[in-house]
């Protein structure tokens, strides 16, 4: 009878407080999650009513997190191209520098060497339009998988084409000669060195810069295009390095010509004017680059703003409150703890302990 009793009391009784153990040792495990990761739970379901609000923030910072990388990405290459367009002015300045010298000397031994160094600058000018950004040609624009000049433009046809109007020098005037140049570098055939893309006017050209996004509906111009500028002029493509490969190839072809007569130096005086403008013009270019990259660090550091401000908030949903959760511990070990010795006071009742 006493054993039918204690079984009795103690089996029904010490289901239930199994359960609790259970489910205070669930809590607690639970709770010592928390005061380790420092958050609620590793799950939404976890977040209770906070759940909705922390599946929409997460995409928010996504997002943001994108356009940041955009933006990064964006100023890398911005960076890379202000460094080419500066090598790219240096040549345009060395060639002012041969053309004052060309301009005081008759010498075909200085017209040689000038025309091999205009050589040499136009295979460097090709090279550093032809640069990269990891597989990115950061002067082609929209069309960034294409390189935006075929080969060496000393050796294009272009250069020939230059090459033989410089050749009539003496049968046609200096002015001719100069027009006829200058038309040819304008030419916006395929390949005339550019590539099928990039062979168009400077104004159509500009529209073809690379555009990146920043943001909701929002995008950033990144870069330039080799062949952009503004419309075109009786001095000028248009394009300043158009120009500057022009002025180029015109003293690289200078080798057959008379330095002796008033054509010459009317010639000379004439690519002087025409590479002043294309100085001018690379330097407008550089100017718009570092707009461009003060505007994206503006945009960079609002990102970042809206980026900290939204992790915050996330943080609010799913961060623990280790204080609350350092009590809710001891709590629970103590409830633990009464539990485990209500059970084994439980195992010695007898009928006696219940009479």
């Amino acid at each position: 009878m006493t054993g039918t009793v204690t079984s009795f009391g103690y089996g029904g009784v010490s289901l239930q407080q199994t359960l609790n153990l259970t489910s205070l040792s669930q809590k607690k495990d639970g709770l010592q999650a928390q005061a380790s990761t420092g958050v609620m739970s590793d799950s939404y379901a976890g977040l209770g009513n906070s759940r909705a609000q922390a599946l929409a923030l997460q995409p928010a910072i996504t997002q943001v997190s994108a356009w940041s990388g955009n933006i990064t990405t964006a100023q890398n290459r911005l960076t890379t191209t202000q460094s080419v367009l500066s090598q790219i002015s240096t040549i345009a300045s060395d060639l002012n520098e041969t053309l004052s010298t060309l301009a005081g000397s008759m010498s075909s031994s200085t017209i040689g060497t000038a025309a091999q160094q205009a050589k040499t600058a136009l295979t460097s000018l090709g090279n550093l339009l032809n640069t990269q950004q990891g597989d990115s040609y950061i002067f082609s624009g929209l069309e960034s998988s294409k390189a935006p000049v075929s080969g060496d433009p000393g050796n294009s046809d272009l250069a020939s084409s230059i090459s033989q109007a410089v050749n009539q020098l003496g049968t046609a005037d200096a002015s001719s000669v100069l027009s006829s140049t200058l038309a040819l570098a304008g030419n916006t055939a395929d390949n005339q060195p550019f590539s099928t893309s990039l062979s168009t006017d400077p104004t159509t050209a500009s529209a073809q810069n690379l555009q990146i996004v920043t943001g909701k509906n929002e995008t950033a111009t990144a870069g330039i295009v080799a062949t952009q500028g503004s419309a075109s002029s009786g001095s000028s493509t248009g394009s300043p390095i158009r120009d500057l490969m022009r002025n180029l190839m015109v003293v690289a072809a200078l080798g057959s010509v008379d330095p002796g007569t008033a054509d010459y130096t009317q010639l000379i005086q004439g690519l002087q004017d025409t590479n002043t403008t294309a100085i001018d013009g690379l330097s407008d270019m550089s100017g718009a680059l570092g707009v461009q990259q003060n505007s994206l660090t503006t945009q960079s550091a609002m990102l970042e703003q809206m980026k900290s401000a939204l992790t915050t908030q996330l943080g609010t949903t799913k961060d623990a409150d280790l204080a609350q959760v350092s009590v809710q511990i001891n709590d629970t070990s103590n409830q633990l703890q009464a539990s485990y010795s209500i059970i084994a006071d439980m195992k010695g009742m007898t009928l006696a302990s219940y009479l």
